[in-house]
């Protein structure tokens, strides 16, 4: 009878253990004690220029996460997905990260159309999605678990319309790339520039040769030419071929362009050429992310605006869930209502009602292989509103 109750005994205490095991398993999702956290960037193609910088800035602040103790004691655990900056190709990495990775936030995309793509996906599975660099205007409406850290497309345009008013600049052309983001900043700019828009023509992705169209805008007598890709390998070479056209105009060029190495190679082909972007604060987190990246990685990002945007969606996030554990909603509350003028590595920020940023954009000018603030904008640029 004795060794009948030990029997009896061992019996409970094994079930109990395996009981304790199954919790325990359940609330940390099965990672060990990890928080998978997904990321959609294009790492492969002419877009994984800034692709790969998203990455860098990621895997950079989520080292500095763990190193810091982790989130509630727990290391965030990043699963790549190659989106290809494609609408099709996010959406096929989406459904792979929810339904089989199982996470509850998405960091991503950094294109528009793989953000697009991606949230009505995440909305219906209630996944939080929080992009560092997608832009389109579109994006406003996708959904109450959809943030970003990057102001919208609408107020990029909108500076550089009044910015070429101001410049008596009263003739544009424009010509924009058959994406989401492109579209949005063509829409926009469209609908602010009160100029005459004397040639706005499109190109498919993946087309190399401009010459027609360059010599139909050429043609048109444009004061100013706003080059509108959706990446960086793109838009050189229209403006490679503006250049050699003879053309002699004002070229603006949308933040797909903000790529700090390639104006640094080649400083005549980008001379005086302007563009939009976020400066970020000369103290505080920008300098600690610059020098660690720099550390970390030998030389300073491409993309400077981008990446640190990207470097605060995984801070963000972190604080998030230290705060209010890792329920998509009651993230969604913390960013909405917790996040007031945050300190971070893109400078002071707060969401909107929407979920955008309300971040404070620049116009900057290629000068000498840099890009520097446009001289004397505060004057000559109107105050504009940005429409969420």
């Amino acid at each position: 009878m004795p060794e009948k109750n030990n029997n009896a005994l061992l019996w409970a205490i094994g079930i109990v253990l395996i009981v304790l095991g199954f919790v325990y398993f359940s609330a940390t999702g099965g990672s060990g004690g990890t928080i998978k956290v997904g990321v959609l960037t294009p790492l492969t193609g002419d877009e994984a220029s800034y692709g790969t910088a998203m990455q860098r800035a990621y895997d950079l602040a989520v080292s500095q996460v763990k190193a810091a103790g982790g989130v509630n004691g727990k290391d965030i655990e990043l699963v790549y997905e190659d989106s290809k900056c494609d609408g099709a190709a996010a959406t096929t990495a989406t459904e792979k990260l929810v339904n089989v990775d199982g996470v509850k936030f998405i960091l991503g995309g950094t294109c528009s159309s793989e953000t697009l793509a991606a949230a009505p996906i995440t909305q219906a599975a209630r996944v939080l999605l929080l992009s560092p660099s997608a832009t389109s205007p579109d994006i406003t409406e996708a959904g109450d678990l959809v943030f970003r850290t990057y102001p919208s497309d609408d107020f990029e345009a909108k500076m550089v319309a009044a910015y070429a008013q101001s410049a008596s600049l009263t003739r544009a052309a424009i010509i924009s790339e058959t994406t989401d983001f492109a579209q949005g900043v063509r829409d926009a700019f469209k609908a602010s520039y009160t100029g005459t828009l004397v040639f706005d023509e499109t190109f498919t992705s993946g087309e190399t040769d401009f010459s027609t169209l360059v010599t139909e805008m050429r043609a048109s007598n444009p004061k100013m030419v706003y080059v509108n890709p959706q990446s960086p390998a793109a838009g050189e070479r229209i403006l490679k071929q503006i250049s050699e056209s003879g053309m002699n105009v004002a070229i603006f060029m949308n933040n797909a362009m903000t790529n700090r190495s390639a104006v640094a190679t080649n400083p005549a082909l980008y001379e005086e050429v302007v563009m939009a972007e976020v400066q970020l604060p000369s103290q505080g987190k920008a300098v600690d992310m610059l020098a660690a990246y720099e550390a970390k990685y030998g030389n300073a990002p491409e993309f400077l605006a981008f990446t640190a945007s990207a470097y605060d969606s995984v801070y963000l996030l972190a604080e998030a869930v230290s705060s209010v554990g890792e329920d998509t909603q009651a993230v969604a509350g913390y960013f909405a209502y917790q996040v007031v003028d945050s300190p971070g590595a893109l400078g002071t920020f707060n969401f909107d009602e929407n979920g955008d940023a309300e971040v404070e954009l620049t116009l900057v000018q290629a000068i000498g292989g840099a890009l520097v603030p446009l001289q004397a904008q505060a004057d000559a640029v109107p105050e504009v509103e940005t429409t969420k």
